[in-house]
């Protein structure tokens, strides 16, 4: 098992990080490190993960901001409708799922 790079872990600071296994945890890492992260993390992980690994996680993640999601946009050089953090949601905000 190998955890990331100790300089990452003020980005970690809601889970154990010695927990964390690079290969297993890849996902979780590579979405956190996406959103928040500084120079020295963003190029370890661009270094790390290979780019298509990145590519998915960008295209998949709903949790990602739109911020962040436009540049990974513009950086692949995708279609905003490829990401589904830029899509709409599916329901209507402020609407309620029920009847009261």
């Amino acid at each position: 098992m190998s955890s990331p790079p100790e300089y990452t872990r003020p980005f970690f600071w809601d889970v154990d990080f010695h927990a964390l296994d690079t290969e297993a945890d890849q996902y979780f890492i590579v979405e956190r490190l996406l959103e928040h992260s500084d120079d020295r993390s963003f190029f370890w992980m661009l270094n790390h993960y290979n780019s298509q690994l990145l590519l998915k996680i960008v295209k998949n993640s709903r949790s990602l901001s739109r911020k962040t999601g436009l540049f990974w946009k513009s950086y692949f050089g995708l279609k905003e409708g490829d990401l589904k953090c830029l899509r709409q949601p599916s329901h209507r905000v402020g609407s309620k799922s029920w009847n009261v």
